[in-house]
């Protein structure tokens, strides 16, 4: 259905615009554009700092433009004596008690205040009295300064607060011009999405800790970019000053991220520039590392790998890695392992997610905000796709969408949902359940996001879909991958059972297309998983490993039969940006580029494929990974691809689009294609154990950056306030969880989104390493330390 038009004439020129739009929108129609302080497109107007007055005949008093809906034949002026009167008056009492400390405010040069005042405002300000001093500097959380000199009042950030994000940390305090933005608890403003009050605000009120001081907007030279935090694929601007990464910005892309960012995205970067990262490969020698050249590096890899095939077969070598690449990386990863080692054993699955995308219920991330029913499904979005899970907060927080979340985890949201708590091994029969299917029954737009674990879960879940299908709803799957390309790795055939495009490992024709582009016989049979990769080399019947971009030590769920095979291995490669727990471990390593030092595309959760250039040269001598692929192929004797053009055309022939959207995962492998399923919780006394993601743990970028480190979660775990009781824990006491031989320290905390019965501990910390306990473990908890009581 077309949207109606009214014609409107701003300052003597007509334009069409939509009807209802806001005066201060429908200018633009017409050129004009219309000063603001308060108002911004994505919130809710409130018209507080009047700088949007216009004169609108029929009207006895100008009116707020960002308040006033157009209607036709409206006239309106924006440049009467009368208006500009306003303007100056507006302008000049801001700056009564600004500080004008513009050679010093990292806002200078893209200030709208600046701005404005230049255009707008009074040529001297009249006050001849003392401007009001206020707390300059003020660490409002891990990564905001906040200067309350500056602060206008536009509420921006409070608004923000409330409306977008929906967790009502910021408020306003005080009253006349005393009036300050804190915290409602006095406690920091440690939001995930903290960072994005940063470009709203319209001064310099609220600056990053981290660029801080740095540089002027005039010195930074812009890259569009796609960041790779996870696979949400906001879009980015990467901001360099003498080829130095001093910033990132968001990049609006109304399909994707809705122009918001999450601070790990915004703030995760000086690890690029670190002094932790490799610059040069490594090869052990008498147990320590040594500093080699690539040459050498290639030449001991192609050494060993050649004489493990001549003397057990490509088939005794594994490879594992691929959803940090790009996707022509891991098409050539997959390439390598195939064609040069000659090994059906690659997957790119590094944790316990085991699929990537749905081909039988294809979704978009912009449907979650259309949706009338949203179901989670063994997710938490704020900890894995945050900004996605804006969406989510908007869609039931305005009461358009039923929400409800299925897990041994429940999020936390200011709007009511239903929780159907339920331990891993729980999930497929809540998922088959009468009353789950009832509640989204006749809901015209169903969006499942998804965490991709469990094969039973994925078949409940395919059968659920087909039946609300069936009932006449349009149903949506999105999965959220733990690494940014998983879908992308997936499609490129980083898998053991398939091949690029998904064809069928074993399907004779699907072979023939292969051999022919690649003009090599395929190794016979389907690979090894990760896990079953893993089980060999710990029972020394594999070996040798080649991991790319995947620290097994910080994100495989069981960290014992890591270490066994790890130290197993007779030959083990890891490729990645720094000496990680994993990589300590190695015989090779080499040194890859980070994200914004190699070019290529990256496939979002919806299969939204998007492309970048390179943006820096790499740190020392890093290479892509594509590049290392290329010559290490190369130093075994065999050319992997020879150019560019032939790459893109082997990709678009074997595993479908370059650009727009990739092709996805057909029905049957939703169900796991038969492969086993975990052990459920063990029985027996003890809590159960259930590791969460925590968006600023993990063994890599987050760890290895100096700048983002500051705001790592503590070991802590959270138990449901019955069990706290039960067992007489307070929030703070010191408690050990032991099980299996493995015991380990942690603060406890109390919370009522977790399920009573269990208890949640952090992924990815080093000092507490999660899967170091078996997986579904029943822990024994012992209180070593109260919480002290206060002294009366």
């Amino acid at each position: 259905m077309s949207q109606e038009m009214v014609t409107i004439t701003v300052n003597g020129r007509q334009a069409q615009v939509p009807k209802g739009m806001l005066l201060v929108e429908a200018a633009k129609y017409a050129g004009i554009d219309i000063p603001v302080f308060c108002y911004h497109p994505k919130l809710d107007p409130v018209g507080v700092c009047r700088m949007c007055l216009v004169e609108v005949e029929g009207q006895r008093k100008p009116v707020p433009a960002c308040t006033t809906p157009v209607a036709d034949g409206m006239v309106v002026r924006t440049d009467t004596p009368v208006v500009q009167r306003l303007q100056r008056g507006v302008i000049e009492f801001l700056l009564l008690n600004h500080p004008l400390d513009c050679p010093i405010c990292d806002k200078g040069g893209e200030c709208p205040l600046q701005d404005q005042t230049f255009r707008y405002g009074p040529p001297q300000g009249r006050s001849l009295d003392p401007k009001v001093r206020k707390p300059k500097a003020v660490d409002l959380g891990n990564f905001i300064v906040f200067d309350q000199e500056r602060c206008i009042l536009c509420r921006r950030c409070t608004r923000f607060d409330h409306e977008i994000t929906q967790e009502d940390h910021l408020v306003i305090t005080q009253r006349a011009h005393e009036n300050r933005v804190t915290t409602a608890d006095g406690a920091p403003f440690n939001s995930y999405f903290s960072g994005n009050t940063i470009e709203l605000c319209p001064v310099g009120a609220l600056t990053s800790d981290i660029y801080r001081f740095k540089a002027r907007p005039w010195d930074l030279a812009r890259v569009p970019f796609v960041c790779t935090g996870c696979p949400a694929g906001c879009n980015v601007y990467l901001d360099f000053r003498f080829g130095e990464l001093l910033r990132v910005i968001s990049r609006d892309n109304p399909e994707l991220d809705g122009g918001w960012l999450c601070d790990r995205g915004r703030f995760n970067y000086r690890y690029v520039h670190g002094e932790e990262r490799l610059r040069r490969p490594l090869v052990k020698k008498d147990g320590a590392f040594v500093e080699v050249s690539w040459e050498e590096a290639f030449a001991e890899i192609a050494r060993r790998l050649r004489q493990v095939r001549r003397d057990r077969g490509g088939a005794a070598i594994g490879a594992i890695g691929g959803g940090r690449l790009t996707n022509e990386e891991a098409y050539l990863f997959q390439k390598l392992v195939r064609a040069v080692f000659g090994s059906p054993n690659v997957d790119w699955r590094v944790g316990e997610q085991y699929i990537a995308s749905s081909r039988e219920f294809p979704g978009r991330i912009s449907d979650i905000s259309q949706a009338s029913g949203i179901l989670l499904v063994d997710l938490l979005p704020a900890e894995r796709i945050p900004v996605v899970d804006l969406r989510i907060r908007r869609a039931a927080g305005r009461g358009r969408a039923l929400l409800a979340a299925v897990g041994p985890a429940m999020p936390t949201y200011r709007p009511e949902f239903k929780a159907f708590p339920a331990r891993e091994e729980e999930i497929p029969r809540v998922l088959a359940s009468e009353e789950l299917f009832e509640l989204y029954r006749g809901r015209s737009r169903v969006v499942v996001l998804w965490s991709g674990r469990g094969r039973a879960v994925g078949a409940a879940l395919a059968a659920l879909l087909r039946r609300l299908k069936e009932a006449g709803s349009e149903v949506s799957l999105l999965i959220a991958g733990e690494q940014a390309n998983a879908w992308g790795a997936e499609a490129m055939g980083v898998h053991p059972e398939r091949l690029p495009g998904y064809a069928p490992v074993l399907h004779e024709g699907a072979r023939r297309l292969v051999e022919q582009a690649w003009q090599v016989a395929l190794p016979e049979g389907a690979g090894l998983d990760t896990a079953r990769m893993l089980q060999r080399a710990a029972a020394g019947r594999l070996e040798a490993l080649y991991l790319v971009s995947a620290n097994l030590m910080a994100t495989f769920p069981d960290r014992q039969l890591v270490e066994q095979a790890l130290s197993k291995v007779p030959f083990l490669v890891v490729q990645d940006l720094f000496l990680t727990e994993t990589a300590k471990h190695a015989d090779v390593v080499l040194p890859a580029a980070a994200f914004p030092e190699k070019s290529g595309r990256y496939t979002a959760m919806d299969g939204t494929v998007q492309a970048v250039e390179q943006a820096m040269e790499a740190e020392g001598d890093a290479l892509s990974d594509r590049e290392i692929f290329a010559r290490l192929a190369q130093a075994m004797g065999v050319r992997l691809y020879a150019s560019d053009q032939e790459l893109a055309w082997e990709m678009q022939h074997l595993a479908g689009a370059q650009d727009g959207r990739l092709a996805a995962a057909p029905a049957e492998m939703l169900a796991g294609e038969g492969e086993e399923e975990p052990a459920p919780a063990a029985e027996g006394e003890g809590l159960v154990l259930v590791p969460v993601e925590r968006l600023y743990a993990g063994g890599g970028t987050a760890y290895f950056d100096a700048e983002f480190r500051r705001a790592r979660p503590k070991a802590e775990a959270r138990f449901h306030p019955e069990d706290a009781a039960r067992l007489g824990i307070a929030a703070g006491a010191a408690v050990e969880l032991a099980a299996g031989g493995v015991s380990q320290r942690y603060e406890a905390a109390v919370d009522r989104s977790v399920v009573a019965g269990t208890v949640q501990v952090p992924k990815g910390l080093f000092e507490a390493p999660a899967n170091a306990f078996a997986k579904g473990a029943r822990v024994a908890v012992t209180v070593l330390k109260p919480v002290a009581e206060e002294v009366s």
